[in-house]
């Protein structure tokens, strides 16, 4: 998949930590009135739910223009019961996969919101998973990486409360974890990328070829600016950071409407 432009909006913020002095990774979507950036940015969407070929073929199957089928079929409308939660989910779960593939330079499976059973329709286990291989052959080492990410957002709230509940959610047992890799691998294949689906297996055969693991947690609000000490209801030792985990907090000004600004953009 290719780098969308908007990535360039995505401002680190370096020295935040959460109360306790535990370091998080923290970022600012600075985004701007600019109608090329924020048209591309609804493709790079619109292309996680369904590829261009197949769009192109289902709407003439169903007789109808691009623009229909998409709004019937794919994309959540602002006007549907569930459809803002589907859009804040979805679109935080695909700004994490790009922070992960585009930022730190993992693999990431694109699979959750392709071909769903109902466009509102949500996919259960883990919410993101991304990984790196230490050796280009991709033959396994201990040095492998894998980042099971817990994503909780609340894009109509200004508070800290999305990135306390993904702490708390993202410690997830590895029989759980499993079954969201071999759902992933599965879902790969019958998408037509047997070459990710062969990658991600790899991933099931931690007893046999240990690789490194890490829980991921990231929440997601819309603070126009964060305090350099985020302070939680909970406190650390509630919390059970482990060292080894990945803490972000992505932040930016009314972040629900930019979402169906993005949405309303889904047409193509």
């Amino acid at each position: 998949m290719d780098r969308p432009s908007y990535i360039d909006w995505i401002v680190e913020e370096k020295g935040i930590t959460i109360k306790d002095g535990i370091p998080i990774n923290c970022y600012k979507i600075d985004y701007k009135e600019d109608d090329a950036v924020l048209d591309e940015w609804a493709l790079h969407i619109r292309r996680n739910y369904i590829e261009d070929e197949d769009l192109l073929l289902d709407a003439e199957i169903n007789g109808m223009t691009v623009e229909q089928y998409l709004h019937k079929y794919v994309i959540p409308q602002r006007d549907e019961v569930l459809g803002p939660t589907v859009r804040s989910g979805d679109i935080t779960e695909i700004l994490v996969c790009d922070l992960l593939e585009f930022v730190f330079n993992y693999s990431v499976p694109r699979y959750k919101q392709k071909n769903r059973s109902g466009k509102n329709n949500s996919e259960h286990g883990t919410d993101v998973i991304a990984y790196k291989f230490f050796n280009a052959s991709t033959s396994p080492s201990e040095k492998d990486e894998l980042v099971a990410t817990e994503v909780k957002a609340v894009l109509t709230s200004t508070g800290y409360d999305p990135l306390e509940n993904a702490i708390k959610e993202s410690k997830k047992d590895e029989q759980r974890l499993a079954r969201t890799i071999d759902h992933c691998r599965k879902r790969l294949k019958e998408l037509g990328n047997a070459e990710q689906s062969v990658e991600v297996a790899r991933f099931l055969l931690k007893p046999d070829n240990n690789y490194k693991l890490t829980y991921a947690a990231a929440g997601i609000s819309s603070c126009k600016t964060v305090d350099q000490e985020i302070e939680l209801s909970a406190t650390g030792e509630e919390l059970q950071i482990s060292s080894k985990q990945m803490i972000f907090f992505i932040h930016g000004k009314t972040l629900m409407n930019l979402a169906h600004k993005i949405y309303e953009r889904c047409k193509r």
